[in-house]
């Protein structure tokens, strides 16, 4: 039978602005992200960040975002 959708299963998730602050706090506590001290919190100045790499919106390629490890700040950047 020809289909008239190549797509065989697409899930969109789609999270309040509260969601997505609370996400970015937690990955800060992941044990599995690597983390530097080569940096410092513009927001708190807390010399530790966890740091991954994805695709900013509206760009290409990837850039690496860094999370303050600071529990109390949560600030994040990117380079």
């Amino acid at each position: 039978e020809v289909a008239e959708n190549n797509c065989v299963y697409r899930n969109e998730v789609h999270h309040s602005a509260g969601e997505r602050t609370q996400i970015l706090q937690d990955v800060a506590a992941d044990p599995t992200l690597p983390r530097t001290k080569a940096v410092i919190c513009a927001n708190c100045k807390h010399g530790e960040a966890v740091f991954f790499q994805a695709t900013a919106r509206g760009e290409e390629g990837m850039t690496l975002f860094f999370v303050c490890c600071n529990p109390n700040c949560g600030h994040r950047w990117r380079d």
